[in-house]
């Protein structure tokens, strides 16, 4: 069994995620063998249901939250909830590595809810596991390599999606967040209906979250607010479309701040769960 011991570690991520990759052989592969980090850190992995097998004291620890992923250091053990998908499972358990290895995150249990490995997470060490996380997910630089030689698209999403194996949202972010050039991606979440009269109706799709690259934040603005357009919503949400099939229009944004009016490309795509914007200057 490995002797890595977290406590004595005193390297920055970035070296650290470069380690693990080398160390377990990921240089080589496509996308990330979670089972060969795993076995590197000396570390068992299990699958169950966590609504009907994970013991009620571990389920106190998130409160009403819904619990998906632990890592019990004293047992060496990552676990996930077996309702989640390919994609949120291999995140939820290199989120759990991200606990196991870094300085400061030594712990007896770490139980995370749907909010503590999505981006929304609040609490300074969940954020900071899923930083590292997507530092493993995406092959620490080779994914911004390879995203920067490519045109800033939906088709670009999809494609990066299906070779790193990750989700459509966390691979959209992470070319956004890793790109040279000026660019911003808009998610969109579909509001609930509020009565039986808007059923006839197409949903609203208001704006989620925003992330922007770095150029485009110096030029332009680190957010908008609004809904997506109702034609849009009505040409993305017909049935059988593919993820790459967007929608794209020509958009002005004025800024809240001076007033100014900024002309872009909004190309929409949606993986049903939501509406995604990528915005770029014309």
């Amino acid at each position: 069994m490995t002797t890595f011991n977290a406590t004595y570690l005193e390297i920055e991520p970035r070296e650290l995620v470069n380690y693990l990759l080398r160390e377990s052989g990921q240089f080589e592969r496509e996308s990330v063998d979670t089972a060969h980090l795993l076995e590197l850190l000396g570390l068992d992995y299990v699958s169950f249901n966590f609504d009907l097998e994970l013991p009620q004291e571990a389920k106190q620890t998130v409160g009403d939250a819904r619990p998906r992923a632990l890592i019990s250091f004293g047992d060496r053990i990552i676990a996930t909830d077996s309702e989640l998908d390919e994609n949120r499972t291999r995140f939820s358990i290199l989120h759990e590595v991200g606990h196991f290895v870094l300085p400061h995150h030594e712990h007896s249990l770490y139980v995370c809810d749907d909010i503590g490995l999505s981006p929304a997470a609040r609490l300074v060490f969940e954020k900071e596991a899923s930083e590292f996380a997507a530092d493993l997910l995406f092959l620490g630089d080779r994914f911004a390599l390879d995203a920067n030689s490519r045109a800033i698209s939906a088709s670009t999403v999809k494609a990066l999606a299906t070779k790193f194996n990750a989700s459509l949202e966390a691979t959209a972010r992470r070319m956004v967040e890793r790109s040279f050039r000026p660019c911003m991606l808009v998610v969109s979440k579909k509001e609930p209906r509020q009565n039986g009269s808007e059923l006839a109706q197409l949903p609203t799709w208001s704006v989620r979250c925003c992330v922007a690259s770095a150029t485009f934040k110096t030029q332009y603005f680190e957010s908008v607010s609004g809904t997506v357009p109702t034609e849009t919503v009505a040409v993305l949400t017909q049935p059988g479309r593919d993820i790459a099939d967007s929608h794209k229009l020509e958009v002005t944004v004025r800024s809240s701040s001076d007033q100014q009016e900024f002309q872009f490309t909004a190309e929409f795509f949606s993986n049903t769960h939501n509406i995604f914007c990528l915005l770029t200057p014309k």
